[in-house]
Parts: structure tokens; C-alpha cells; sequence
């Protein structure tokens, strides 16, 4: 392992430094917006129009990649999302912003796919569970140092774009200097949606769903922490507690996941999303508990979709456990687009807290669904069950650095 890490330096710092930036961008759009008094559904647009980009970079952008060489795809990429970050802070137009988001959303997909896919070259069924953890925590880590970069300067400022494409640029400087060979791609296997859902339908439920709230919580949930506190620094801190809690609870949830069952982690993590959802609906705006509630919220809705993804594993093939995760990174992106179109009906009506009223619904009605699954399906056994590995939620290429594929 010890030589692996040492090969995995160059990608991990590009992955790193470019997420800094793409984090702090996602962020500044929602805030600047927000300041700008543009309503909920164009700043839900907004995030909508990321994903469908994400979606479509990442089914159609292989060919690319394998017909430059993914340096020269990485800096293409990379080069793209810099000049999109300075074009938002020159030009502030909302449609115009919509396209920026998807074209940013289509390269992002690139990016990862490049760096990704480095790592799987790199790995083996032995070796990839660390790689996926050091993946984890080096991503989760740079979208919660990324939300601090909001103290830098104000978002009416030019100098907030130009941090989030100077990372974008200084991304490429660790993939160009590395000497790890440049993998190949094979064919992609997709299962359709209807095939994984008959395999498991709280597999594609679980993910679907945690699009729809995680999809709100990036695109939206800066607009409810600006009216916590306006001051920027502290939007920042507290998207940056959500991110850290999503990290934190993933793996010892996911562990209990393990020994008491799926669909029972399943339960009781959608049941504690919706109750901190209805403290955080109902609770004073005291800083300290809205930054208790935060990290709660990260660190239970985070693991709906690395546990759903570990059901589907349960009963699938192995040979069937890539295409499977890859459909669900898909459907988990197709719930992200549709999460910020809907979320804002309810924050129209109730105000920034109908975010919160959004995810006590969704989360009641998988408590509902898992449940009824329950009583239709014996819980795979024990001895049966896959060991809890978590897959990033970025590109389908990601779900081959599973292990449980082999």
C-alpha cells in the first residue's frame, strides 16, 4: 500500500485542489443569487442545470477522453470550468448563469472521470477499499475547507470567481507532472433502471431520494443559513459543519449497517434526517444549535445513498455490481436535478424552512417504503451481506473502484 500511496499523490492533490474551488463555487452561485434577490426556483435552476450537465458529461464524455489522453482531457476540463468561473463574476444574468452551470456540471463530469478512473487503475480487489476511503475523505475533506474561502472576500467581488478558477488551472500542475500510466477504459455496462429496480427496489428508492435532498441541501441550504446570520463567514462555517458531518457518520453508520440490516440502517437514519429537519423547522435561531442541527443533518441524510448502494450489492451478482452502482449514480444525479426544482414550491409557501418541510416528507415516505419492503422481503442474511463500502456520489466511473465488483 505504501507504494500505491506514493502513486496516488498526484491525483488525490488535483482532486483535492479542484474540489476546493467547485465546492466554494457551488456555494458563492446559491449566495450571490440569494443576494441578489433572485428567486428560489431560478437558484434551484441553477443547481438542476449542474446536474443535467454532470448527467450527460458523465454517459458521454468517455470517447473524449481516450481519443486526447486524459492529461490533455484533464486540462481541457480544467481550462473550460476556470473561464466559466470568471464569466460568473463579469457577467450576472440568470439565464445565461443556467447555461454556465450546466456547461460547469458536463466539465466537472470530465474531471472526475479522469481522476477516477486513475484511481482504479492503481487499485486492486485487495487494495480498493482504502483507495475508495482515501478518495472519500481527501473529497469531503476539500467541500469542507471550500466553504471557508467565503471569508476571503465579499461575494459581490470578482475575487471569489477568480479563487474558484485559479484552483480549477493550478488542478492540472500534479496530473501533468505524474509518471502513473494513464489507464484505459473498457466498454461501459449499464443495467436499466427498471432492471435494478426489480433487484432492488430500495436500492434505486434510497438513491432517487437522497438526490432529491442532498440536491437541496448543496443548492439551497446557503439561502436558510444567510438568513440564520447574514454575515457571510458564518453561511460558510455552517455549510462547511454539514459537509464535515456527512464524512464523519458515513463509515460507523454504515458499519452498523452491516449488523442490524440495510433497510433497517435505512429506518432509523430517515427517521433522524426528519426529526432534526423538524427541530431545525421549528427551533430558534440560536447559532449554536442551528450548528448542532447542521452536522446532524450532513451526517444522516450523507449516508441514505452509500447504503442504498450497499443493498443493491447484497443482492446483485458480482458481475453485475459495476453496472448496478453506476445506474445508481445516475438515478442519484436525476434525483439531485429534481430536488432544487421542487424544494423551492415549499419554500415559497412556508418560507426558507420549507426545505425542511421538503425532507420530512421525503424521508416519511422512505420510512413508509422500506418498511412495506420489509414485510414483502426478507432482509438478506448476515452472512451474505457485503462488507459497507462507500462510493462516491460523483461519476459512474467511480463505482468500479468497488471492490465487491470482482
Amino acid at each position: 500500500m505504501t507504494s500505491i500511496y506514493r502513486q496516488l499523490i498526484a491525483p488525490l492533490l488535483s482532486l483535492f485542489i479542484f474540489v476546493l474551488g467547485n465546492g466554494l463555487l457551488t456555494t458563492l452561485v446559491a449566495l450571490k443569487l440569494n443576494d441578489a434577490g433572485v428567486g428560489n426556483f431560478a437558484i434551484g435552476a441553477m443547481t438542476t442545470a449542474y446536474y443535467l450537465g454532470l448527467i450527460l458529461g458523465s454517459v458521454r464524455i468517455e470517447s473524449f477522453i481516450i481519443r486526447v489522453g486524459h492529461i490533455r482531457a484533464f486540462s481541457a476540463f480544467a481550462s473550460t470550468i476556470a473561464v466559466v468561473c470568471i464569466l460568473h463574476g463579469i457577467f450576472f444574468n440568470t439565464g445565461f448563469w443556467i447555461v454556465l452551470r450546466f456547461i460547469c456540471g458536463f466539465a466537472t463530469a470530465g474531471i472526475f472521470i479522469v481522476i477516477e478512473s486513475w484511481f482504479l487503475v492503481l487499485g486492486t480487489i485487495k487494495t480498493r477499499g482504502q483507495i475508495v476511503a482515501v478518495y472519500m475523505i481527501a473529497y469531503y475533506l476539500a467541500q469542507s475547507i471550500s466553504q471557508l474561502g467565503l471569508n476571503l472576500a465579499y461575494t459581490e467581488q470578482l475575487m471569489l470567481f477568480a479563487l474558484s478558477a485559479m484552483t480549477a488551472s493550478l488542478a492540472v500542475i500534479p496530473l501533468a507532472m505524474t509518471k502513473v500510466k494513464a489507464p484505459n477504459f473498457e466498454e461501459p455496462s449499464l443495467l436499466s433502471p427498471k432492471k435494478i429496480y426489480e433487484a432492488s427496489p430500495t436500492g434505486i428508492i434510497g438513491t432517487l431520494c437522497a438526490g432529491l435532498i442532498l440536491g437541496v441541501i448543496y443548492g439551497l441550504m446557503p439561502i436558510y443559513f444567510s438568513h440564520v446570520d447574514p454575515d457571510v463567514s458564518k453561511v460558510s462555517i455552517f455549510m462547511a459543519i454539514v459537509i464535515f458531518g456527512g464524512m464523519l457518520l458515513q463509515y460507523p453508520i454504515g458499519k452498523i449497517s452491516d449488523h442490524i440490516g440495510r433497510r433497517t440502517t435505512l429506518i432509523v437514519v430517515c427517521f433522524f434526517t426528519a426529526l432534526v429537519s423538524a427541530a431545525m423547522l421549528l427551533m430558534d435561531m440560536n447559532l449554536y444549535l442551528v450548528g448542532i442541527m447542521a452536522f446532524l443533518l450532513g451526517g444522516f441524510s450523507f449516508t441514505i445513498y452509500p447504503i442504498s448502494t450497499s443493498h443493491l450489492c447484497d443482492v446483485l451478482d458480482s458481475k453485475d455490481i459495476i453496472a448496478g452502482t453506476q445506474g445508481l449514480v445516475l438515478t442519484y444525479s436525476t434525483g439531485a436535478c429534481l430536488g432544487p426544482l421542487i424544494a423551492p414550491v415549499f419554500m415559497n409557501h412556508f418560507g426558507d424552512t420549507g426545505m425542511f418541510i421538503f425532507n420530512i416528507i421525503i424521508c416519511t415516505f422512505l420510512i413508509g417504503f422500506f418498511s412495506w419492503r420489509k414485510t414483502q422481503q426478507a432482509s438478506v442474511p448476515k452472512e451474505q451481506q457485503e462488507d459497507f463500502i462507500t462510493v462516491p456520489m460523483t461519476t459512474p466511473v467511480a463505482s468500479e473502484l468497488d471492490p465487491r465488483g470482482e
